[in-house]
């Protein structure tokens, strides 16, 4: 086929990805700028996100230049089976890192709301920075096998960068249920619990306010904590939705690619590469805007992040 796609194609997909990597990278060395030097924002939930921000950044660094490069010229792979690997580990690990941290801090914010005693140990920042710790590690253990399974091939008498040999068997279809389905529905249920435990507190309250009635002051201090745990509860469920939204197509385009193609990697019918040509360029654009859209998501949803960033 053709090294490269019509110019009406071609330049807006750049246009795109240049405006994600600046947006990207501005957006998540800020976050870390952020929390690093307030120390009002030194908490367990700041510091997931924090590491969510580097995972983030280790993505656009590693994946956003070589796509660009990549939209201009399809063919032949001049960068050679060490980047190649490379890449593949450093997108690996990212994403992976992102989807643990996601889980974590969603798995932090149940314990604080629906178990607030325990959340006394349970978000401890020396306890949250060894999570953090072991979330990083499990990213790259489980990134390094599936990496190594790519390497450069001479096709036709042109190299690619394609899967050259099998290490684990099916370990995409696994990597999309341990790092997608399954987080997706522990986080979604968490989710539910926390709606559950909120509403239930805030029928609590108003049937406490209904009884004290005119005799008794309201609890402002307790009504503004409730507001302040919406608020980032808020934050929290729009950075897991898009993450889905963001994620979900890329994970549909690895399971097409596996299924649609030949063992010379070439589409079996045209249905499949018009699906897996469409496939690409949306997942390519949403995986690499989930990266700039959770510093968007603080800037317009929590208030400290706010008054931090002006």
């Amino acid at each position: 086929g053709p090294k490269r796609d019509p110019l009406y194609v071609v330049i807006p997909m750049t246009i795109i990805y240049v405006l994600i990597f600046i947006t990207g990278v501005i957006g998540n060395i800020s976050t870390c700028i952020v929390i690093s030097k307030n120390k009002s924002m030194h908490t367990a939930t700041n510091y997931y996100l924090f590491s969510l921000a580097i995972s983030d950044f280790l993505l656009l660094i590693s994946g956003v230049p070589q796509e660009i490069y990549f939209i201009w010229s399809k063919y032949p792979y001049i960068f050679g089976e060490l980047f190649c690997v490379a890449r593949g580990i450093a997108a690996e690990t990212s994403a992976n890192a992102t989807v643990l941290t996601i889980t974590a801090f969603t798995i932090e914010r149940y314990v604080a709301i629906c178990h607030p005693f325990l959340s006394h140990t349970m978000s401890k920042l020396s306890r949250a920075i060894r999570f953090i710790f072991a979330i990083w590690l499990v990213a790259i253990v489980s990134a390094v096998p599936q990496a190594l399974q790519f390497g450069v091939t001479n096709q036709s008498g042109v190299d690619q960068c394609v899967v050259k040999r099998i290490i684990i068997q099916h370990s995409f279809e696994l990597s999309t249920f341990l790092f997608f389905f399954a987080p997706m529905t522990l986080i979604t249920v968490l989710y539910a619990l926390i709606g559950l435990k909120l509403r239930s507190s805030t029928l609590m309250q108003r049937d406490g306010t209904l009884q004290r009635r005119s005799n008794a002051c309201p609890n402002t201090r307790q009504q503004g904590t409730s507001q302040g745990t919406r608020r980032v509860l808020k934050m929290l469920v729009a950075v897991v939705v898009a993450f889905f939204i963001c994620w979900a197509p890329f994970h549909a385009q690895r399971l097409v690619y596996i299924y649609g193609v030949d063992k010379d990697h070439q589409p079996n019918d045209p249905l499949v590469l018009k699906l897996f040509v469409i496939t690409t360029y949306i997942s390519g654009i949403l995986y690499y805007l989930s990266t700039c859209i959770n510093p968007l998501l603080y800037n317009i949803m929590s208030n400290k992040f706010r008054q931090a960033f002006k």
